[in-house]
């Protein structure tokens, strides 16, 4: 039992009944006789009856285990922020922070607003958090800070939401919003991310699920009763729903809606109201256009969210969706840019695109390979004051390119900047290394600068094939705030520079990402493996320029304290607020990053080993090797709680980026499809070598946990290297592609990561042949499942649609159920179904509790 284990002993008991007692699969202990053994009680009459022998508790012996996961399930996390500048000097900022609440299994939100002085120099003002009610479904802040609009939940079936209008001390508009106009706000991070101000303040534009186009008619009497008596009448499913697979089932697909200020009212900006665009598209990320009459800025707002994990293990707070930046600049209603995602597949996938009868949508939650094209829709005020879009038909931006996403428009308004995953769209891998443009904008036209297709279109970052050096863009162990020069002479894009430190073998490093930008100060947050999200200022230089001249480097960033309110305290951050157990724990850890020289395949450019390890150590360690999911992802050197809470436990956690990962180049990344269960095992296995070489993990008591792909490197590892491992955890893995595909949400995965990029792309079809079967199946880990000789434990999601609960319940029967006389006796095996949890399984209580029972089943087989 570890340091932490043996403080929090005396506490087991009370943790038992308060944190465990709750939960779904547990139970308390009821008062009286001992587990095993029976009671009688009399019944009326006198007759005596045996009590039946309460059930056993499992997982067992974990108590103190408990009670350290509850308290690290306590730190907060930073999820947003919106930075203004202040009415004298200085900014505002209001962050929005998430922390886990267990017993109602879900986030708690709460909003703490601080005070920076002018120029960054000074202590913060900083106020007691606020926590968001449960329905809040969006707040946004007006440019100029003046009026916010805030959607809450609908009251009724009848209402979808409800839009209220704060202004100074109280809500000046207030509007119900039937469903029958709209569903449900959208405001996922990826077709929407909060709302949008026009400049002038009259209008902001957000998302929402279209209504249904149909319904049945009321069977078997009237719709409605209303006076009269008569027969109960009901309603039929309807036609069936289509919609964008993982996190989307049964939504409808989304569209930006405008709500006008002027004229109190919600006006959708559809496909029938606006010509030019085009049917058959879901619509989102809408920003509002520069307007055309000049005119003096007064404030600048920036805003972005953290995005949840790629790997299903916890949210990410070092990953950023892309910031969405605001302008007053005055002036009017000029138009709107939006992004139009079609449905069916992009052209790279010729077979899938070739359909023109209700084509098939694919599933869009991390798969940036799908097609996202940019319209112009022009937007302007009648005689009557009424909004207009169809004035012209709406122009497709760039058409010559297949993804464009996250248009932000420069503060002076003559430069709309984008990203392109155009590299994903045409490899057909999920993840790619992404490009980003510049278009040049007209204030005088409210358009584009040029007619041409392409003309005014410049690359500013270009996809890199090989960094240079470990410390070189894109630095795949860390995520930074860079500076990149939009005005920079010729045609060749530069790499952009480090506003953050980057260099992963320095004390301290950690990755950041920008909050905001306003008043002359940067605001970022910074996630470490020893610390959750802490929030950091900078002042920026007077001219922007410098902050690409040569020579330039990383500002200088000190800490914001949000922890206490007034003035800031010498503790920096979220961590000084921590339960005592799990600043110690943080004390207590140590990582590194290893690089590591692949062994097999064709590419051998070096990949990162990230390793979290206790700092008092007296040799080597107990270790859980951690592969990422995706495979097209990565995991940096962030907070990752079930991390640092296995290092507190006294185990060393092994996470290699292995080759395919992001961050490491385009040529590394396009080496895995056609290879997987091969480059990315021996990697794998090549990072555990290496952290043993390093004298940090005892080889002989190593065990692997990974969920999705990193499952499938689970299962791989057991029955590849079934000497190498004492045990494993598969959560809602990948085991037999050939099986997953027939009900998967991106079978297009299936084939380009089974068969290769170019032969999966051009063979991908509604159907498989025996061919292709054969090609999935051999690059599955059922194929090894006789040779698993380490004890299984398998968590799966009941509502996951990337990979659907029969491919590891098929996994679990094949390795129950195989041959003992050819292959002995198959090892324990244990499952866990999370009946309302989907891929990720991040619901807070999901997340507690396959954590616990990963170190029950560690203790059990890995520690010995």
């Amino acid at each position: 039992m570890s340091l932490f284990c043996r403080q929090l002993s005396q506490r087991c008991q009370v943790t038992r009944d308060l944190v465990l007692g709750g939960f779904r699969q547990s139970q308390v202990l009821p008062s009286g006789p001992k587990p095993g053994g029976s009671a009688a009680t009399t019944v009326p009459g006198g007759t005596a009856v045996a009590a039946s022998a309460p059930l056993p508790e499992l997982p067992a012996g974990v108590e103190a285990e408990a009670a350290l996961l509850a308290a690290f399930s306590e730190a907060p996390t930073v999820s947003k922020a919106v930075v203004r500048s202040a009415s004298s000097s200085g900014v505002v900022l209001t962050a929005t922070v998430q922390q886990r609440n267990l017993p109602n299994n879900s986030q708690r939100r709460y909003n703490i607003m601080a005070v920076l002085p002018g120029g960054g120099v000074g202590p913060a003002v900083v106020g007691l958090p606020q926590e968001l009610n449960a329905d809040t479904q969006l707040v946004s802040v007006s440019p100029s800070g003046s009026q916010q609009l805030v959607a809450v939940k609908g009251p009724n079936d009848a209402t979808s939401v409800m839009l209220q209008l704060w202004r100074g001390a109280r809500v000046v508009i207030e509007l119900a919003v039937p469903k029958a106009l709209h569903g449900p706000l959208v405001n996922d991070g990826y077709f929407a991310s909060g709302a949008a101000w026009s400049a002038d303040e009259t209008a902001v534009v957000y998302t929402a699920e279209t209504p249904a186009p149909e319904r049945t008619p009321a069977w078997c009497g009237p719709d409605s009763l209303k006076d009269a008596a008569g027969p109960r009448s009901w309603r039929g499913v309807g036609v069936a729903n289509e919609d964008w697979g993982e996190l989307n089932t049964g939504k409808r697909p989304p569209a930006p809606y405008v709500l006008d200020l002027t004229r109190r009212e919600v006006v959708k900006v559809s496909q029938g109201a606006v010509p030019g665009l085009p049917e058959e598209h879901s619509i989102g990320q809408p920003t509002w256009c520069p307007p055309t009459p000049p005119a003096t800025a007064t404030a600048t707002s920036t805003s972005a969210k953290l995005s949840p994990g790629t790997d299903g293990i916890a949210a990410k707070s070092s990953s950023v969706s892309a910031a969405t930046t605001s302008s007053s600049t005055g002036g009017g209603i000029n138009g709107l840019v939006v992004v139009a995602w079609p449905h069916a597949a992009p052209p790279s996938f010729p077979r899938l695109a070739a359909a023109t009868s209700a084509p098939r949508k694919l599933g869009v939650v991390f798969c940036y390979n799908r097609s996202a094209h940019m319209y112009h829709v022009r937007v302007s005020r009648g005689a009557d004051g009424s909004l207009q879009f169809g004035s012209s038909p709406a122009a497709r931006l760039v058409p010559d390119l297949e993804s464009c996403l996250s248009p932000t428009f420069s503060p002076a308004g003559d430069t709309l900047v984008f990203v392109s995953h155009s590299e994903a769209v045409s490899t057909g891998t999920h993840g790619a290394t992404a490009r980003l443009y510049r278009l040049d904008w007209s204030a005088q036209t409210g358009s584009v600068a040029s007619s041409g297709s392409n003309e005014g279109l410049r690359l500013l970052v270009d996809v890199v094939q090989r960094p240079q050096s470990a410390n070189s863009f894109p630095w795949g162990a860390v995520t930074s705030i860079v500076a990149i020069d939009t005005e920079q002479a010729g045609n060749a894009a530069k790499a952009p520079v480090a506003l953050t430190p980057v260099d992963t073998s320095a004390p301290g490093a950690a990755s950041w990402s920008l909050l905001g930008v306003s008043g002359g100060m940067a605001v970022a947050a910074r996630a470490a493996p020893d610390s959750p999200t802490d929030i950091y200022v900078a002042q920026l230089p007077a001219d922007p320029t410098a902050l690409t001249a040569a020579g330039s480097g990383p500002l200088e960033w000190r800490p914001l304290e949000l922890g206490t309110p007034g003035l800031s305290g010498a503790a920096a951050g979220c961590r000084a607020e921590l339960p005592p157990t799990v600043q110690e724990a943080l004390e207590g850890l140590e990582y590194k990053v290893l690089r590591v020289v692949p062994r097999v395949g064709g590419n051998r450019d070096p990949f990162d080993c990230l390793i979290w390890m206790p700092r008092q150590r007296t040799g080597p360690l107990p270790a859980v090797v951690a592969p990422h999911g995706g495979p097209h992802t990565a995991v940096t050197l962030g907070w990752y709680p079930a991390y640092a809470y296995l290092v507190a436990l006294g185990y060393a956690v092994v996470v290699p980026n292995y080759r395919g990962s992001t961050g490491y180049g385009q040529a590394a990344l396009a080496s895995l499809p056609g290879a997987i269960g091969r480059n990315d095992v021996d990697d794998c296995v090549a990072s555990v070598e290496a952290a043993v070489a390093e004298g940090l993990v005892d080889k002989s008591r190593v065990s692997v946990v990974g969920g999705s792909h990193g499952g499938f490197l689970t299962a791989h590892l057991l029955g590849q290297h079934p000497a190498a491992f004492r045990s494993g955890v598969m959560r809602n893995p990948v085991t037999n592609i050939s099986a997953m595909i027939a009900a998967s949400d991106i079978p297009d995965w299936c084939y380009v990561e089974a068969l290769g990029s170019e032969a999966g792309r051009q063979r991908c079809g509604p159907v498989p042949s025996p061919e292709d079967l054969a090609a999935m199946y051999a690059a599955s880990p059922v194929v090894y499942v006789d040779a698993v000789k380490a004890p299984v434990f398998m968590m799966l999601g009941a509502k996951d649609r990337r990979v659907p609960p029969p491919d590891g319940l098929q996994y679990l029967s094949a390795l129950r159920g195989r041959d003992v006389a050819a292959h002995g006796a198959p090892p324990e095996s244990r499952l866990i179904v999370f009946p309302e949890d989907s891929h990720g399984l991040d619901k807070p209580q999901t997340e507690f509790e396959q954590w616990i029972n990963v170190v029950w089943w560690l203790k059990r087989f890995s520690t010995a």
